[in-house]
């Protein structure tokens, strides 16, 4: 409220276990999906303000999953997470440039195999 911001201008990036590592999702509007970050925020602001989604996967064995959102990233993940930052930035200046179904039509695709 105090800078005025509309909520359509409004990206609230955030950590998803429910999906793979690296992967990026975009949507309009929606749900926490259980994450606690997202409830306070809806719960501030109402469910209707885009979201990203990066997915950094769940965790392996019995690990308590608050512990593994905030354990570091592994060697391997810290390789590539710098790409992921970099695809998610691409995401935003194309969500705020040409709006948020050409940002999900680009982004939302389900990558190709290598």
């Amino acid at each position: 409220r105090y800078y005025r911001v509309p909520l359509n201008k409004l990206v609230i990036t955030y950590d998803e276990i429910d999906l793979p590592f690296g992967a990026v999702r975009i949507r309009a509007s929606g749900g926490s999906g259980g994450h606690n970050g997202m409830k306070s925020i809806i719960e501030h602001l109402g469910p209707d303000f885009p979201r990203i989604r990066i997915g950094i996967g769940r965790p392996t064995g019995r690990m308590d999953p608050a512990a593994y959102v905030l354990q570091n990233f592994s060697k391997e993940e810290r390789e590539v997470v710098g790409g992921i930052v970099d695809r998610t930035v691409d995401a935003i200046e194309l969500f705020l440039r040409e709006g948020i179904n050409s940002a999900m039509n680009m982004y939302n695709q389900i990558p190709e195999e290598e």
